[in-house]
């Protein structure tokens, strides 16, 4: 007989769980409390399709390589061949060359013991080192990467400048729809509107975010730093815009992308989708960082107010994932494990990867630690 796997939320960790359990024999039930699946990878519907936040895939992961294996990977796109601005030491041009150089000649590996700031400055000059931290905040989205441990986002950089990032065609509920859809082929139900108030009986995966972990198992110890960002999305009219794809603000920590030019499908004919991430430091509130993010646009697209169609905003805490701090690695975060029938798979669970990734891992971890699959275990008793 098949056992019974509960999942607790169905975003891109609660499915790729579900799909790896079921294809293991587990019987698979996921509780989402949203209307649909996705949690933080679902998409607007029409006339603007805005990600909630800015979302990239790398294709040079381990998660591709796993959607890649079971035919699943979503239609991509790469980022047109418009100019990249950059804002750094108070000015906003093209992205310097010499930046990209000095990023290359760092040495390989950083230490986990020391501040990311801290080990640039013993490499580069202090002007060319906060730029890279600026940089940095694009595929961390803190406040200030100079804290962080210097292994983390060492690692992290690489991976970016290596040129594996992605945009999922239609938005990332295109992603989110064929892990659904593979899950319920393969037996797991899916049930949407369905809040968990207590831990269910028997093996269970939480796929959620490590406040609701912490919420339903009592576990304080279920934290761990995360980041504040501001996103703001604007949908405007395409006419008359600049000739920029992305605008990164080094010194001010935002970062904007007109996603509407990598894929048209997400606005309106004559339209354009923006999505800007701006860091909030400890005790900023949105609006001041939304004031930041419209003087970044004013200097770079002049006309935007005039063109304006739809405006959204919000604060989003701890939804970009796990940093490090110095003195840490993955290892020191949050066990998935948390005992002989649970297991805690979030993208702060202690686990590797980059970003979303990580829940991934967690996941597949999890999986693992709940013990072997009914399937082997049913042949180890005929044998």
């Amino acid at each position: 007989m098949k056992q019974d796997l509960h999942i607790v939320g169905a975003g891109l960790t609660g499915l790729t769980a579900a799909i790896e359990a079921a294809e293991r024999g587990w019987r698979v039930t996921v509780a989402e409390a949203n209307p649909r699946p996705g949690g933080r990878a679902r998409t607007l519907a029409a006339p603007y399709r805005a990600n909630l936040g800015a979302h990239a895939i790398y294709v040079d992961g381990p998660w591709w390589a796993w959607l890649e294996g079971r035919g699943l990977t979503p239609p991509i796109v790469e980022a047109p061949r418009h100019a990249t601005l950059v804002r750094a030491g108070g000015r906003l041009g093209p992205w310097p060359a010499e930046l990209s150089q000095a990023i290359a000649a760092l040495p390989t590996e950083a230490p986990a013991e020391e501040s990311l700031r801290a080990w640039l400055l013993r490499h580069v000059d202090a002007r060319t080192a906060e730029a890279i931290v600026g940089v940095v905040f694009i595929f961390t989205f803190d406040h200030d990467p100079g804290r962080l441990s210097a292994a983390f986002a060492h690692q992290r950089l690489r991976r970016a400048m290596a040129g594996g990032v992605r945009y999922v065609t239609g938005g990332w509920s295109t992603l989110v729809d064929l892990l659904a859809e593979r899950a319920a082929g393969l037996g797991a139900q899916i049930r949407t509107r369905t809040r968990v108030a207590a831990l269910p009986a028997g093996p269970t995966i939480l796929a959620t975010s490590l406040a609701t972990a912490r919420l339903l198992t009592g576990d304080r110890s279920l934290t761990w730093p995360g980041a504040r960002v501001t996103t703001v999305d604007l949908g405007l009219r395409a006419d008359g815009g600049p000739d920029w794809f992305r605008v990164m603000d080094l010194d001010d920590r935002i970062y904007a992308a007109r996603y509407g030019l990598a894929d048209p499908t997400l606005a309106p004919p004559g339209h354009e989708l923006i999505q800007i991430s701006a860091a909030c430091a400890p005790g900023e509130r949105k609006a001041d960082a939304e004031r930041r993010v419209q003087r970044l646009l004013d200097e770079s697209w002049p006309g935007w107010r005039a063109a304006l169609q739809w405006y959204r905003s919000a604060l989003r805490t701890d939804c970009t994932g796990a940093v490090d701090l110095p003195g840490t690695t993955w290892h020191d975060r949050p066990a998935v494990s948390r005992g002989d029938a649970l297991a805690v798979a979030t993208d702060q669970s202690a686990a590797p990867g980059l970003l979303a990734e990580v829940g991934i891992s967690a996941a597949q971890l999890a999986l693992q630690q709940l013990g072997e699959s009914p399937r082997l275990a049913e042949a180890h008793m005929r044998v």
